[in-house]
């Protein structure tokens, strides 16, 4: 499943494919070059090693066969039903305290507008 704009008869194969792959991934392109580089080359990219590659992509639409592959495998384990985001190198981000903190206040920012909605409407139809 993709989601592309009504431009997406102008997008080319390869463009494509990244797209779809980060999106079912959901990753930033640039993370998925990076996972992609990872994967074929058995170690992490530098970060200049690994720019040259995405300027490539950004401003020529060149694509590394690294990148072709990976992204084949991604698509293909989607279409079966099989896809596990991490065999391919995405773990999910670990929950953090400030995360936690933020769930909570938002619980009690629903609950008390509830409360204050369902005592209003009883004062309304009271009167």
């Amino acid at each position: 499943m993709t989601f592309f704009t009504i431009d997406e008869d102008h997008i080319l194969p390869d463009q494509r494919d990244i797209l779809a792959a980060s999106a079912v991934l959901e990753i930033t392109e640039y993370h998925l070059f990076e996972l992609a580089y990872a994967r074929w080359f058995g170690e992490s990219p530098t970060e200049a090693k690994l720019e040259n590659y995405f300027v490539g992509y950004m401003f020529k639409v060149s694509v590394p066969l690294w990148v072709r592959q990976y992204c084949r495998e991604v698509l293909e384990q989607e279409d079966a039903g099989k896809l596990n985001p991490m065999e391919f190198g995405v773990h999910p981000r670990p929950e953090s305290a400030i995360m936690a903190r933020r769930g909570i206040r938002y619980i009690f920012v629903i609950t008390f507008v509830v409360v204050a909605m369902h005592l209003i409407a009883i004062l309304a139809t009271a009167h």
